[in-house]
């Protein structure tokens, strides 16, 4: 890592890394501690499956005196009923959380923390390296910042690995037809998010509120996202073709009839971060073996002199 000059520019980004990381940390550490001090109990109005274009099935509540859905386990899911009571928390006047979107959110907060503090620690590193006191610490800070490089790296894979492997295994389930059951499921209703970037451009994404029943008769809701074609092709109360996994009845995928209803589902966020995450790997490959490759050039260099 070079060295940074000491400049008022310089001074002024860390001193904004610095606090972006303490203001951060603090809201996670606050959050951690103070949301759980308003427990409660909420009747569950509406409970239903969601399933996207690529993931697994999610299991989500709408209970009393929440605007928003709240997460629960699938054993949650199928243990409690509308008008059952469950132990949550208010996060604000109108959100009510339970365990598992306490956990989410947890989780969110992690990688950004971790590159919150790298950016800080590594821009530090390098304006420190400037003191005369502070050099003889430099190889165990440079080792350090390579250390956490590494493990974000690693986890940066992983999470690419893992994304591909369930949009594979999800798109699996779909072909294989001998796994499948059609049912003639009932459109309750639809709904669409627009999502608008401060530079303009949106990004829209399409779901049904689907009722079917399975072979034994009982009854299932799902929100079940849809490419923009689908989603105009039907009304409320009209039959939509339904197919869900026989191993799973909260794995569903509406019966496309045409191509048309199929190609938009390639060029959503999902699919465009794959494609980052592949194309940044690639690059990163290429670098290493060029530096490989130089470093194995000079070794030969030094040999022959």
């Amino acid at each position: 890592m070079r060295a940074i000059p000491v400049t008022f520019k310089n001074i002024l980004v860390i001193l904004i890394f610095i606090a972006m990381t303490y203001g951060f940390t603090w809201l996670y550490i606050n959050f951690n501690e103070t949301i759980k001090d308003k427990p409660v109990e909420e009747t569950i109005e509406i409970k239903y499956s969601k399933k996207g274009l690529y993931l697994y099935p999610r299991f989500e509540i709408l209970v009393s005196n929440s605007e928003r859905p709240s997460s629960v386990t699938k054993e949650q899911f199928e243990s409690i009923h509308v008008g059952d009571k469950i132990s949550g928390y208010m996060k604000n006047e109108e959100t009510f959380v339970t365990e598992k979107d306490i956990q989410f959110e947890k989780l969110l907060g992690i990688p950004i923390l971790a590159v919150l503090y790298l950016a800080t620690f590594s821009f530090g590193i390098g304006l420190l390296k400037n003191v005369t006191w502070i050099k003889k610490w430099t190889n165990i800070l440079q080792r350090i910042v390579k250390v956490s490089i590494s493990i974000l790296l690693i986890i940066y894979v992983t999470t690419g690995f893992v994304l591909t492997v369930l949009a594979a295994t999800n798109i699996f389930h779909k072909i294989n037809k001998w796994n499948l059951t059609e049912v003639e499921a009932t459109v309750w209703g639809g709904d669409y998010d627009i999502t608008r970037s401060y530079k303009g451009a949106s990004y829209t994404t399409y779901e049904l509120l689907l009722h079917y029943q399975d072979e034994s008769g009982k009854d299932h809701l799902t929100k079940k996202a849809v490419t923009n074609t689908t989603y105009k092709q039907y009304d409320v109360n009209q039959a939509i073709p339904l197919l869900y996994r026989n191993n799973d009845v909260y794995d569903t995928f509406v019966f496309t009839k045409s191509i048309n209803e199929i190609w938009p589902a390639f060029f959503n966020l999902y699919t465009f971060f794959l494609g980052f995450y592949y194309v940044s790997i690639f690059a990163m490959l290429k670098a290493w073996r060029k530096r490989k490759r130089k470093q194995v050039e000079e070794e030969t260099r030094l040999g022959h002199n």
